[in-house]
């Protein structure tokens, strides 16, 4: 994903605000021009009443049922994840893509989860890219319930996309 403000804008046309806010976030902590990250901060004061989101996401944020929560921090990812409590045998589906010398490895890694709601760290170096699901498994396969579209992790912060609920 590539931080500017017509993609900020973009993402508020498809209905995607809170991108858009973080998107604009990220645009204010990067300039050093001080009317630019006046000119962020003010959009994302305008865009905040719409989503009633707090200005800046932590980790004492309640989450929804069902939600997943994907960060970068440096080379291990921080995956929480919320399920409905009836959901038998929780996991986390993740599909990797790594920078390797010969290219780009895909990796799929399926990990069970011991329970509906938690937090894990996964170490994952040369990290390119990152796609998690959380639901459960039955019969051997992977049923998702909740996934982001996207965490691209080329820097050292990730991008969360809003869920795409299954």
């Amino acid at each position: 994903m590539f931080d500017t403000e017509t993609m900020a804008e973009l993402c508020v046309k498809q209905g995607l605000t809170g991108e858009a806010i973080a998107i604009y976030r990220r645009l204010a902590r990067a300039t050093d021009d001080a009317d630019k990250r006046r000119l962020y901060e003010a959009r994302i004061g305008a865009l905040r009443p719409a989503t009633s989101e707090p200005s800046e996401p932590s980790d004492v944020t309640p989450m929804e049922t069902p939600d997943l929560r994907v960060n970068r921090q440096g080379d291990d990812v921080d995956i929480e994840w919320r399920l409905p409590v009836d959901v038998g045998a929780p996991a986390l589906q993740m599909l990797v893509l790594r920078n390797t010398p010969e290219g780009i490895a895909a990796e799929p890694r399926t990990l069970p989860v011991p329970s509906t709601a938690g937090r894990t760290r996964v170490a994952v170096p040369g990290l390119h890219s990152l796609r998690v699901a959380a639901g459960r498994l039955r019969e051997g396969r992977f049923i998702p319930i909740v996934r982001p579209s996207l965490l691209e992790v080329r820097g050292t912060v990730g991008t969360v996309l809003p869920d795409a609920r299954a």
